[in-house]
């Protein structure tokens, strides 16, 4: 059965670090229980299709923002309107000079977004907007609207019809919802309500992320509606930690600020304070929107150009955290951290400090969690992790096979592409020769390697025995293969813990290491770890100088190769 999920992931114009991250987690989770999932890249209502989101800028300029720099109210107005006119002038100056000062940074933090996005995520190639779905082809059996604030009344816009999976190629395919939200609410007139019930009747199980929301939906529909955990919680502290960036050149110990949408001045004093006291740096890598409110000196630096996986770093490595946002209390558990939590609109950070009876890592103005919080037992939060991670993952399998069996439809098993395998070996000098005798092969010989390429293309599903090394060299011992693979341009190395990483992610964790596979080895990595590699797989010839003892390929070096230009890419707009 294939499956198209729908989430905010690519498409913010605040580039929040979380959404590309719960939505890997999803499409992982998934894939782990051999759910075949593709990530629908959609650009929701909110995004006009003229926005540049890589020179934001331009975008704002051309829709006339800039003349709020010298506009003046209308006269006439009621006071009502005076407020929303003061609202929507005061956002447009905040906006211009958010992309003015970050006009240099912002391209490569979304480069940053994109990078991350293209070595973990299978998505469609091309990008669906709200205003055309309904003419698009999709060629899903089902369809999964996955988390985050998805199903919220935007004033403007209303209802974005595509997170309801209710355009036009969606509506005779079954429909899933996970961890839905409806962030801040302010109530729903009848004929809203009557809008989202009718949006809301086709699908065969929904799942909210808050309990509010929960009951708001059993009430207008008569479902039962079970509240889930966040899908970043169906992935452990192992899997994120290996793919957290710790952060660079970063030797004194720090707290770390993370705040997000609202003004956040209680967060800010809390925190300045607190690393003050401590004698901590203060980290911050919050919203501009929030950092506006800093002190104009202090013993604090602001980091704007970071990655979602260099922000998983951050927290990990972070002595303390304190944060407004979901996701931040969210990664701060999942990391088992010390963190403090300040004032946030609606419900949703509530709930997760409540699910995991962590209430008292709220600060008000009437109580000091920094004093009177004890430090936090992540044996007790473990436990009720493990509860609840399972009753989620329980829910959306079931709903998923539920949905197989109800409409006969093929097995949820990958249907795996066959693959080729290239054997290939330094040729730094003519003592490097190749047994020809050992293969039918085809030969390829490139300036500095000598590759062989078996004709046979490898079933999907196959175990495979590798070759018997098809060549010697004069002076060295051979000592096995290292694996690499090319995911949307990114390359991969399959490590002993029997998944692909990039080189960033090998660099940065000493307890990810390179895995040497032996001559004529059986193994099924390349077949396991389908859904997130390419079709071919390159196989490093690894040498031993029998003088000196040195290893040739020097594998550092090439990791460092392909981060830099990793990196690279995330400057090239």
């Amino acid at each position: 059965m294939k499956i198209g999920i729908i989430s905010i992931n690519t498409h913010t114009k605040a580039l929040n670090f979380a959404c590309p991250l719960h939505t890997y987690a999803f499409q992982q989770f998934l894939s782990d229980h051999g759910i075949e999932s593709t990530v629908i890249d959609y650009m929701p209502i909110y995004n006009n299709k003229e926005y540049d989101p890589v020179y934001p800028l331009h975008f704002y300029l051309q829709h006339g923002y800039n003349k709020a720099l010298t506009e003046i109210m209308p006269e006439g107005l009621t006071k009502d309107e005076q407020k929303v006119w003061t609202h929507k002038h005061n956002l447009k100056i905040l906006t211009i000079n958010k992309f003015a000062k970050l006009y240099t940074i912002w391209p490569k933090r979304y480069q940053k977004f994109e990078n991350f996005i293209n070595a973990h995520y299978i998505r469609t190639k091309e990008t669906y907007h709200h205003d055309d779905l309904d003419d698009q082809k999709l060629d899903f059996d089902c369809y999964i609207c996955a988390t985050d604030v998805i199903w919220q009344y935007n004033p403007d816009k209303g209802f974005d019809r595509g997170f309801f999976l209710a355009a036009e190629p969606m509506k005779n395919a079954p429909k899933i919802g996970y961890a839905v939200s409806r962030g801040v609410f302010n109530g729903w007139t009848k004929e809203q309500e009557k809008e989202f019930i009718e949006y809301t009747t086709p699908f065969e199980a929904i799942a909210a992320r808050e309990s509010s929301f929960a009951e708001h939906i059993h009430e207008l529909t008569g479902k039962d509606v079970p509240v889930v955990l966040d899908p970043v919680f169906l992935k452990d502290k192992k899997f994120w930690h290996d793919i957290a960036l710790p952060p660079r050149n970063q030797e004194r110990k720090y707290v770390l600020l993370y705040a997000v949408m609202e003004r956040a001045i209680d967060s800010i004093q809390k925190a300045l304070a607190f690393a003050k006291e401590k004698g901590l740096e203060l980290i911050i890598l919050s919203s501009y929107e929030s950092n506006v409110h800093l002190p104009k000196e202090g013993d604090y630096k602001v980091i704007y150009n970071v990655g979602p996986d260099e922000w998983l770093g951050y927290i990990e490595q972070a002595e303390y955290i304190f944060t407004n946002s979901f996701h931040a209390c969210a990664f701060s558990i999942l990391f088992e951290k010390q963190f403090y939590v300040g004032a946030r609109h609606g419900d949703k950070v509530d709930t997760i400090l409540k699910t995991f009876d962590l209430e008292d890592r709220r600060f008000t103005k009437t109580y000091d969690s920094t004093k009177s919080a004890k430090p936090i037992d992540y044996s007790k939060v473990g436990q009720l992790l493990e509860e609840k991670r399972k009753a989620s993952g329980d829910f959306i399998l079931n709903a998923i096979h539920s949905v197989e069996k109800k409409y006969n439809l093929a097995d949820t098993h990958f249907k795996k592409e066959p693959f080729n395998l290239i054997y290939a070996s330094s040729a730094k000098n003519k003592n490097l020769v190749c047994r020809l005798f050992t293969f039918g092969l085809n030969k390829s010989i490139r300036e500095k390697s000598i590759e062989f390429r078996p004709n046979e293309k490898y079933d999907g599903n196959a175990v495979v025995k590798l070759a018997k090394n098809p060549f010697r060299y004069k002076g060295f011992t051979f000592l096995g293969w290292y694996c690499r693979t090319t995911f949307h341009g990114i390359y991969k190395w399959y490590c002993t813990d029997g998944q692909f990483h990039t080189a960033a992610e090998i660099l940065y964790h000493d307890d990810i290491e390179l895995c040497r596979f032996q001559d004529q080895e059986q193994t099924d990595a390349f077949t396991r770890n389908r859904f997130l590699t390419g079709n071919s797989f390159f196989l490093q010839a690894v040498w031993q100088n029998n003088e000196n003892g040195h290893i040739i390929p020097n594998i550092e070096r090439s990791l460092r190769a392909s981060f830099k230009e990793y990196m690279v890419q995330a400057r090239k707009k």
